[in-house]
């Protein structure tokens, strides 16, 4: 009786673990798929880069050549870039890049610059939203030092605009001390530049990222279509002492690359559980 228990038991074991092979099988990309989508992947750095110069990308010929692929890989590749809305065919012409992208520094924009000049994309402005003082939530205040939960805050809420296209909506959270030194009327060019004008002390920030999809009200702020990607944004800015004294979180085009730079190595097998 416990030799047929243990054999049902190596049974059911070996079925199961077909069927996860299975289940794996379906969701795992074919291995003819994998080269195709690394060349997506440099191809779409390239575009990033302007390593194509007027947008025009080269044959497909000279692409098998530079990478080594068959025309059938070289083939996807392209495929999957035109539906990410990357480039397009135009009879005469061949493959070019279509669509705008903006590649923005995560860094604080130096003293004495404006967001506008240190990013050098063109001319940004903000459209104000909201300005108001509010009770900090629970969560606002624990971001910032000092904040406890119901304490007054000022919440800013502004659509960032290049050139009158928006890219980007952001709502900042500001301590009670900082608010205090800042003039609406002042805000018309961007947040840092708001903050250095009330001699605010900007020494830094934290930034995270995360992607997700517009709802309805990010996606007409942001002039897209509802479900459209967009990156999600996450920021403490902090003084000169690393004292937390803003909070924000945005929502940013996908046509907006975040660079960031400078990271120092961490250890992360010093914060996994054994």
């Amino acid at each position: 009786m416990h030799h047929r228990s243990e054999q049902l038991h190596s049974d059911r074991t070996a079925h199961d673990r077909r069927a996860f092979g299975d289940q794996m099988r379906e969701i795992l990309p074919a291995a003819a798929q994998l080269p195709a989508r690394r060349l997506r992947d440099l191809l779409r750095a390239d575009l990033r880069a302007g390593s194509f110069g007027t947008g025009r990308l080269p044959g497909e010929p000279e692409l098998m050549a530079r990478h080594h692929l068959p025309r059938d890989v070289v083939r996807a590749a392209l495929s999957m870039l035109r539906a990410d809305g990357l480039i397009e065919r135009r009879r005469g012409v061949g493959t070019v890049a279509v669509g705008e992208h903006y590649v923005v520094s995560g860094a604080l924009p130096p003293v004495g610059r404006t967001l506008e000049q240190h990013l050098a994309l063109g001319r940004i402005s903000p459209r104000l939203l909201y300005w108001a003082w509010i009770p900090a939530p629970p969560v606002i205040a624990a971001h910032l030092a000092g904040v406890g939960p119901g304490d007054d805050c000022l919440c800013v809420e502004y659509v960032l605009l290049l050139d009158d296209r928006p890219l980007a909506v952001f709502t900042n959270y500001l301590r009670a001390p900082e608010a205090t030194r800042i003039d609406q009327a002042a805000f018309g060019d961007d947040f840092y530049s708001l903050l250095r004008g009330g001699r605010v002390d900007v020494g830094g920030s934290d930034v995270g990222v995360q992607a997700a999809r517009a709802d309805e009200t990010t996606a007409a702020l942001l002039h897209i279509l509802p479900g459209e990607p967009v990156l999600l944004v996450e920021q403490t800015i902090r003084t000169s002492d690393g004292i937390a004294v803003d909070y924000a979180l945005g929502s940013c085009r996908a046509e907006i690359q975040l660079e960031l730079g400078a990271i120092p190595r961490l250890d992360m097998t010093a914060t996994l559980s054994r």
